[in-house]
């Protein structure tokens, strides 16, 4: 009794390592699954959305600059605060970050002010910060584009060796079809979109400097 219990344990032990092996093999990590469930053409689709966005990280700032000129010229008449004394708060925050409402008004228009200032604050950070932001969004840019490359070469081949297919019914060709325009569509688009953006993006050191001075101007003048 006591050999037959012995190799029982043994067997079960010899085995144990196989059963873990199986469960290992078959178990998937979930950033690896999440990725490989993404649909290409929904990937691709999304590109210039993603170009778009690096462009407007950089050109943010230099959008700002009117917009805030535009806001301090009518804040001080309408909230009853001295030109001066707001355009002195708006400078310390361009120059040294600084967001401090130092003048006694009602909550709702300290808030407001301050909204403002935080708005100058980042317009102060983003044209400092454009020099070494324009390589990174260039980098990126071109990155975008690489995905596209390959996401078509992907979608074209399944879509080509769906149409071949002998088993592929015509209705279904049909709708393949279209989805192949499609991706050669996006394909030009964003090789035009690359292009652009680069252009765009290598070209704002310079209107980052004018934005600079331009609303260095308006609060001095103020």
């Amino acid at each position: 009794m006591q050999r037959i219990t012995l190799a029982l344990s043994l067997l079960a032990l010899a085995l144990a390592p196989t059963a873990c092996g199986k469960k290992d093999k078959q178990s998937k990590n979930p950033d690896e699954a999440s990725e490989s469930d993404k649909d290409p053409l929904e990937e691709l689709k999304g590109i210039p959305v993603a170009i778009q966005a690096e462009v407007d990280m950089v050109l943010q700032p230099i959008n700002d600059v009117d917009v805030v000129i535009e806001q301090i010229s009518t804040m001080s008449g309408r909230l009853g605060i001295d030109a001066k004394g707001l355009t002195s708060m708006a400078s310390a925050s361009l120059t040294d970050g600084k967001v401090e409402v130092n003048v006694d008004i009602s909550a709702e228009a300290k808030a407001e002010v301050q909204a403002l200032l935080e708005t100058v604050k980042g317009i102060g950070i983003g044209l400092k910060e454009m020099p070494s932001r324009v390589p990174v969004a260039t980098k990126n840019i071109v990155g975008h584009g690489a995905k596209a490359v390959a996401l078509v070469a992907q979608l074209t081949a399944k879509y080509q060796a769906k149409l071949s297919s002998p088993f592929t019914k015509a209705d279904e060709k049909l709708k393949i079809q279209g989805e192949l325009d499609m991706v050669v569509k996006l394909d030009a688009d964003i090789k035009g979109t690359v292009g652009d953006a680069k252009t765009t993006v290598m070209a704002l050191p310079a209107k980052g400097t004018e934005a600079l001075a331009k609303i260095t101007a308006a609060f001095s003048a103020g």
